[in-house]
């Protein structure tokens, strides 16, 4: 005689024990794996934070319930950048002339010296 347990999980036919041994096996085999797991150290709550030249500009922890999001600012025109090196920009250019006043003073100086 044999019976079977709901969803064939154990069958169990009379005389034959080495049902009860492997279910032995796998529960000292389950209990060995959540001792370990019980054993492992308490996760540690960390935070970390993004700084940009000594400014602040976001942190998270590793263990967070939510997803972070910190957005580094990155310059993307010459107008973002501050000018602290005194770099010559287009208002500090002297003057010069277009090729149409030089081609003008030519056409003078053939016309007095006679070239």
């Amino acid at each position: 005689m044999s019976t079977t347990l709901p969803n064939g999980l154990i069958q169990i036919d009379e005389g034959n024990t080495s049902w009860y041994t492997d279910i032995a096996h796998n529960w000292s085999t389950l209990d060995t794996l959540i001792g370990t797991v019980n054993a492992l150290p308490a996760p540690n709550d960390g935070q970390l934070t993004l700084r940009v030249n000594n400014t602040t500009i976001g942190t998270f922890t590793a263990n967070q319930a939510s997803n972070a999001t910190v957005d580094i600012p990155v310059p993307t025109r010459t107008s973002d950048l501050v000018n602290d090196s005194d770099y010559i920009t287009s208002d500090a250019v002297p003057p010069f002339a277009t090729t149409g006043e030089i081609n003008a003073l030519a056409s003078e100086f053939d016309t007095l010296w006679g070239a």
